[in-house]
């Protein structure tokens, strides 16, 4: 293997590699980045077994077929002190030689036939998903996802294929978040989708991509690249039966986007936690906490469009609830209005919506 090739190039991909790799011990194969060379292609390989990217470089100076591992993490602290233009790689029986002006540096190898596979025999499963409408829906959902938990179904997202609509849905038992598209599908598909895998799969997918699903794996590709995670072998909750029905939601308003991101952000600054109070012509808002720190704000109910809130309401309804839970719903939220629905009992479940992306949280008992 002889090839020329940019190094910033190289070391975005390296870089963007290092979560894939074995850390803590590295005479384990899955601690190196393959690098092959194909006809016209440059091909380079991370895995540490549960989740594993390809990416694949077009170049029509390869002529050879070769293989050859290095350490990620040492060959990725050679290339940052390197400058910025084309280095040279070549290969030897055990080592990676990398050139660049009068500079030669020569790193450890381990051969390249002994590297974990990766899935195959793929190509007939895919899934008739847009990959733009999975990965921007795991993204919402992902502050939810809790990743100390021992429970399989916290610390994963779950994507619920249905006959006619597609679900994605995690909950860290305080709160659920589901996002729904419709989406006929020939087969009803259920599987959990790490937390992990999400951060991972942002960096390489900004486009149009295919997904795939076999037994064991998902599996994500484009031309230039291919991601593969393993399929958690547990369950998730039933998590239809925690969504209120709407006959019991007695009230709904239609609330600013932006007015409720301020004012709960006020409330942050000294508390956790927010009492709110919902009147005919007003939404007020007061910190929750055990110090003398307070802070209190309002905003005002938009009448017009919400006539049958006015008309509902008798008295003030009080709820007490976590702002962080409602923050990092509205912030993922596209449109300027969403609907805050309260149960008849204040201590159930509140259900907001926005569009196709609800939350259900859990208010809490003071």
């Amino acid at each position: 293997m002889k090839i020329k090739i940019n190094k910033s190039k190289l070391e975005n991909i390296i870089s963007n590699f290092q979560p894939f790799l074995e850390k803590r011990d590295n005479s384990q194969i899955t601690s190196h980045i393959l690098i092959e060379t194909q006809l016209n292609t440059l091909t380079l390989k991370a895995t540490d077994y549960e989740i594993g990217i390809i990416t694949r470089i077009q170049d029509e100076t390869i002529q050879t077929e070769e293989k050859i591992t290095v350490n990620g993490k040492e060959i990725l602290n050679v290339l940052k002190n390197l400058k910025d233009s084309e280095i040279e790689l070549i290969s030897y029986e055990n080592e990676l030689e990398i050139k660049q002006e009068k500079t030669k540096i020569k790193l450890q190898s381990f051969i390249g036939d002994n590297f974990p596979d990766f899935p195959s025999d793929y190509k007939n499963s895919k899934i008739n998903i847009d990959s733009s409408s999975i990965i921007n829906s795991l993204k919402k959902i992902f502050p939810v996802i809790e990743p100390n938990s021992s429970r399989m179904e916290i610390r994963n997202a779950l994507i619920d294929i249905k006959d006619s609509k597609i679900n994605f849905v995690a909950t860290d038992t305080k709160r659920l978040e589901i996002i729904s598209f419709s989406n006929p599908s020939i087969e009803k598909i259920k599987f959990m989708f790490p937390r992990r895998a999400i951060i991972e799969v942002q960096k390489f997918f900004n486009e149009q991509a295919n997904i795939y699903f076999n037994e064991n794996n998902i599996i994500i590709e484009n031309d230039s690249n291919t991601f593969f995670t393993r399929i958690p072998n547990s369950n998730f909750l039933d998590y239809e039966r925690v969504i209120p029905k709407d006959v019991n939601i007695k009230y709904k308003i239609k609330i600013d986007k932006e007015k409720m991101i301020e004012s709960l952000k006020i409330i942050s600054s000294v508390s956790k936690k927010v009492k709110l109070n919902f009147y005919k012509e007003k939404i007020t808002f007061e910190s929750i906490n055990d110090s003398d720190s307070k802070a209190i704000t309002e905003i005002e109910i938009e009448k017009e469009i919400n006539k049958d809130f006015i008309d509902s309401i008798d008295d003030n309804i009080e709820i007490c609830i976590t702002s962080q839970y409602i923050l990092e719903y509205i912030k993922n939220i596209d449109s300027t209005h969403f609907e805050f629905g309260i149960n008849e009992n204040k201590n159930s479940a509140c259900l907001l919506k926005s569009d196709n992306f609800i939350l259900v949280v859990i208010p809490t008992i003071i």
